[in-house]
């Protein structure tokens, strides 16, 4: 009897001494990914100033491809002068094709920080922060011990159910009415 009574409290310390063990192993840890630039563009569809950075960025492109057409005829034209053999002409061509290119890297250049500047003016640090917020909560009310980015290079795959960018853009429009 006294065996069985040691045998029993052998096996009930052995569990007790296996269960922290097992526990954490039985522990998930949960990661979602979230698009900030999709979770970004689709709280603000609406708004006003991204309807006029929109419209700036059409109008910018616009003027990139009509110096872009420019820059075609001079090409145009300056192989219609080398085909005539009009060397001179060919050669002043070939100096203000140059000069345009230049013209069109250095303006597009300049757009592009333009229309930088004016991105990160909307993504303001109070919107940072009420997204940071968002995606907090829904970390924490889904489960998740991890968020990562997946607008940003590194992640290579990851499954549609990771994905909580429409849960935080639901959770931004909620905390802001």
């Amino acid at each position: 009897m006294a065996y069985k009574t040691i045998r029993s409290a052998a096996v009930m310390v052995a569990l007790f001494l296996l269960i922290p063990a097992v526990l954490p192993a039985q522990q998930l840890n949960t990661v979602g990914v979230v698009n900030i630039s999709q979770v970004y563009n689709s709280f603000y569809r609406d708004s006003q100033a991204v309807r006029d950075l929109e419209r700036l960025r059409r109008q910018y492109q616009q003027e990139i491809d009509d110096r872009v057409r420019e820059l075609e005829t001079l090409r145009d034209r300056r192989f219609s002068a080398q085909e005539m053999g009009n060397t001179h002409r060919a050669e002043q061509l070939e100096d203000q094709i140059i000069e345009m290119q230049r013209f069109l890297e250095d303006l597009t250049a300049r757009r592009r920080q333009q229309l930088n500047a004016r991105q990160e003016q909307l993504l303001s640090d109070e919107f940072l922060r009420r997204m940071q917020n968002a995606i907090q909560y829904v970390a924490e009310t889904e489960g998740y011990s991890l968020i990562l980015r997946s607008d940003m290079e590194g992640l290579q795959w990851w499954s549609s159910e990771v994905d909580v960018s429409e849960k935080v853009l639901q959770r931004l429009i909620q905390i802001s009415r």
